[in-house]
């Protein structure tokens, strides 16, 4: 099965982080796009295995994608990932919640995506604030995070859910999805 290998960082200056990107010879592939995601699960039976079902919204694709449980290794998470393109997020949701699984949590973020060697960087603007996760085969992951002024003890091993829900333990004002206000999108 297919591995999804990434390490996630707080974005602390993102103007610094792009001037780091282009300086190691990162490629931007696409602009900050609007992204938008549903959990689903039934019963709650794939978070219980530590598994995710999603469809994602990123400009004009759509996906859907299962992750299995996660390994943390040095800072970096692992775990199993399928994914594939669907026609339309609306139907994709509409087939699964046929299937018994109902959305639980719905997340959004602006996604800048990077490329350098054999990895991918994203830079995500959340409603709880700024990360960059870097994705590829372990090796590279380190070696770039390093470039980029990064030490893998600062790595978070959490979730934007796992986040949101720590966020909202200390903001009364956060509801129970991570999306932005109407006026921001």
């Amino acid at each position: 099965m297919p591995q999804e290998i990434e390490v996630k960082f707080a974005l602390k200056d993102r103007n610094e982080l792009v001037r780091k990107l282009h300086d190691i010879g990162g490629q931007r592939l696409y602009p900050e796009t609007f992204e938008d995601n549903i959990v689903l699960d039934r019963r709650g039976e794939l978070r219980t295995k530590g598994s995710l079902l999603r469809v994602r919204k990123f400009g004009k694709y759509s996906i859907a994608t299962y992750k299995g449980p996660m390994s943390i290794e040095g800072g970096v998470k692992s775990r199993e990932e399928v994914q594939t393109g669907v026609e339309s997020f609306e139907r994709a949701i509409q087939l699964f919640d046929a299937l018994g699984y109902k959305p639980v949590f719905r997340y959004q973020k602006f996604r800048e995506v990077w490329r350098i060697k054999e990895v991918e960087v994203v830079l995500d603007r959340t409603p709880i604030g700024d990360y960059f996760e870097i994705e590829g085969p372990i090796d590279v992951i380190r070696t770039i995070a390093g470039e980029l002024g990064m030490n893998m003890d600062q790595a978070i091993r959490q979730t934007y859910a796992d986040l949101y829900r720590i966020a909202r333990r200390t903001r009364p004002d956060l509801g129970e999805n991570m999306i932005f206000p109407p006026e921001q999108l």
